[in-house]
């Protein structure tokens, strides 16, 4: 919790340069923190800081629920959160929904220190799939960090501009 509001900060210095991007403004910070980050499993949480204790990167996985809802037929009572429950503890897929590295420090080798610290989680808990959440077909940094994990992918996402 300490380093929430300093990751939607990063989140949103690292994300500016995308042509679609929209900053998180101060009151959705508040909805998000309240509403999303006390569900995550904090060790599905990774952050790194600079020798000066500056977070210069972070990254947010969750387990995967969809299972989970499908048993629960999207409802929730009367036994529906069981299914939640148990998916939040023993899922074996997990779904990376946010990565943010500083401009100052990307393509450093950062990726690998966040990369290297799932790895070991991922093992430890027995997670066999890896599901990357949708991402812009021209955001050529990201495919280049996944590249050597051999993807597949589903499908594409683009954005479109036009001057009126």
């Amino acid at each position: 919790m300490p380093y929430v509001e300093k990751m939607f900060d990063l989140f949103n210095e690292s994300y500016a340069k995308l042509a679609s991007f929209v900053a998180i403004s101060d009151a959705q910070k508040a909805y998000f923190k309240k509403k999303y980050i006390g569900f995550i499993n904090p060790e599905y949480i990774k952050c790194v800081e600079d020798k000066e204790g500056k977070l210069i990167a972070f990254s947010i996985v969750m387990p995967s629920i969809t299972e989970a809802l499908q048993k629960a037929k999207g409802k929730l009572f009367p036994f529906g959160f069981l299914h939640l429950l148990k998916a939040k503890k023993q899922s074996k897929d997990v779904i990376f929904y946010l990565i943010g590295i500083h401009p100052d420090y990307q393509n450093k080798g950062v990726t690998a220190i966040i990369f290297n610290e799932y790895y070991n989680t991922f093992k430890k808990n027995g997670i066999v799939n890896c599901i990357r959440s949708p991402e812009l077909e021209d955001n050529i940094a990201i495919h280049l960090l996944w590249k050597n994990f051999n993807p597949i992918v589903h499908c594409k996402r683009k954005t479109y501009r036009k001057d009126l």
